[in-house]
Order: C-alpha cells, then structure tokens, then sequence
C-alpha cells in the first residue's frame, strides 16, 4: 500500500478525498457530462472514505444527487480486466436498490449516470470518452429511456470532440502538469489531503485495517 503523499488523483482513496469538495465534484460532472448543475448533495451513503472502504454492502467511490434528482455515481479504474461492462452493470444495480426498497413502485427510481474513469482504453479504440445507453438493435434510432447511462473516460485518449478544460483533466489525471484552472484546483487538492490530519488519519485507518485483513489471510 503506497504512502498518502505518494497517492495521486487516480487512487481510489485520493480521488473520493478530493471529490469529497462538492464544488470540484459538481465542476466535474458538468465537464464531463457537457451541463450546467446547479447543486449536488452527498446521501447518507456516502460514508467517509476509510468507512467506505471497510464497508461491503458500500462500494461507490462517489455517488451525489443533484438538485432535478439525479444520481452520478463516479468510479477511478485502474487495472485493466474484461469485465468492465459487467461491473458498470454491477455499479447501476447499486444504484437502483439504494434508490428504492423491495416493493416500491418503479417509478421511484431515478434518472442516473455511472461515469467510469480509466487510466487505460477499455475499448483500443483512442477516443477520450465512451457514452453507452440501451437501444434497439433493430432500430438504431428507438432508445429504451430508462434513464440510465454508462460513461466511461479514458485518460489517454486522442479521438472525440471535448473541452479543452477536460482535456486538460485527463492529461493531468494521466500524470501531465495541469495548465487549466479547473486541472490546478484539483492538484491543490491533492496535496490539501496529504497535509491534511484528519485524511491523514483515514487513510492510516484504511492502513491498518488492510494490514489486518493481510494478517488473517
């Protein structure tokens, strides 16, 4: 396990610590998403980060709603494995049972984005972000409309038409120097974190607590 001043913004434990600011958080969701929010609120799962971590039935890095009652669940992921699609699958499961209780009516769910941001290309294709949602097969033009999304980023991608600002992002979150504002925030927040006592003693937690679990085993 790598010291906290050794983490950068795509470790798990940096990347929920950072988004923990709902300012930055919401700055993100509109880059990536291309939309204007104009509030986001952090439910009552979103536990703090070493909590989080010791929990099994909590497994979302960051997951906020916002003020038209909309969930974005944001995920850093960093080993390459085929089954990626499954676990945005897995992720939009979470979602929908967190949202209602057995029982409930349907229509209590609501709309939601899993955003998947990773330090490889999942698909070898190049293309900075990758947006899949439910359509026909015999019908290119006929969408489901369950309101539901799965967005993934690539870090290192060459290939789409987006901002220059998220571009920037991915080029930082790649280990480039970040040159844009919203990309210089985020990097101070990184070494807020690693100066702060409180992260410090999270991540000690989650330390230990992954120490322990290596000592059972």
């Amino acid at each position: 396990m790598k010291k906290l001043e050794e983490l950068t913004i795509v470790d798990d434990f940096m990347f929920g610590a950072v988004m923990s600011n709902p300012k930055l958080c919401k700055q993100l969701l509109e880059l990536i998403l291309n939309v204007k929010i104009k509030s986001i609120k952090y439910p009552e799962l979103q536990k703090s980060i070493a909590n989080r971590y010791q929990s099994k039935s909590v497994r979302l890095d960051v997951y906020v709603e916002d003020n038209k009652n909309t969930v974005y669940n944001i995920e850093i992921q960093t080993t390459s494995n085929k089954n990626l699609p499954k676990r945005t699958r897995y992720y939009q499961g979470m979602i929908d049972l967190n949202i209602i209780n057995k029982g409930e009516d349907y229509t209590k769910l609501k709309k939601s984005f899993v955003i998947f941001i990773c330090t490889y290309d999942p698909f070898d294709e190049g293309r900075y972000i990758y947006t899949f949602k439910n359509r026909c097969e015999e019908n290119s033009e006929l969408y489901l409309d369950d309101e539901t999304a799965k967005i993934i980023l690539n870090i290192n991608g060459t290939v789409g038409n987006i901002s220059d600002e998220l571009k920037d992002v991915l080029h930082y979150m790649a280990g480039q120097i970040p040159k844009k504002a919203y990309s210089k925030k985020l990097n101070k927040a990184v070494e807020e974190v690693k100066s702060d006592e409180k992260w410090r003693r999270d991540y000690m937690t989650l330390f230990m607590r992954d120490k322990e679990q290596q000592r059972i085993g």
